[in-house]
């Protein structure tokens, strides 16, 4: 039996299973770092333009469906669903907005690593160099919170 990292969160959140139980079980394949986060590492230090264009060019070549432009209905759009941060998992996208009409983005983001404390690890563009692709830890929710907004969590 395998199990991903998602669902070993949800289960030892749920209560079904302690973290040291948990430790005993394999790893599932999908621990590996999905396409996505690859494909956005392999552009580290490339210009990429404004963070989201660079998360929806990802997604785009690395996806059969396309993500379309916006910063709500076109996760929607493309199957995803919100999370807590305390559940991303690789490959998910942070996406920042204002909190009443989500139509101005403050940044995007591609999780790659999972959550430490209040810092999650991404790969974006736009953040560690004007328009340059780069992979760092920050807080979303601080982040988006100093610039009016709130930070939500989009997994599919």
């Amino acid at each position: 039996m395998t199990l991903t990292t998602l669902t070993r969160r949800r289960l030892a959140a749920a209560g079904i299973a302690t973290a040291s139980a948990l430790a005993f079980l394999p790893a599932g394949q999908a621990d590996a770092a999905p396409a996505i986060v690859v494909h956005a590492r392999s552009h580290i230090g490339e210009q990429g333009g404004s963070c989201k264009e660079f998360v929806q060019r990802m997604y785009n070549e690395t996806h059969a469906n396309d993500l379309q432009p916006g910063y709500w209905t076109a996760y929607v759009n493309a199957g995803y669903h919100l999370v807590a941060k305390s559940a991303v998992v690789p490959g998910d996208i942070i996406q920042e907005t204002d909190t009443s009409s989500h139509t101005t983005g403050i940044h995007t983001a591609i999780v790659t690593g999972d959550p430490a404390g209040a810092t999650i690890r991404v790969v974006d563009s736009n953040w560690v160099g004007h328009n340059t692709v780069g992979e760092h830890a920050y807080d979303p929710d601080a982040h988006a919170a100093s610039k009016g907004g709130k930070a939500y969590y989009w997994h599919k």
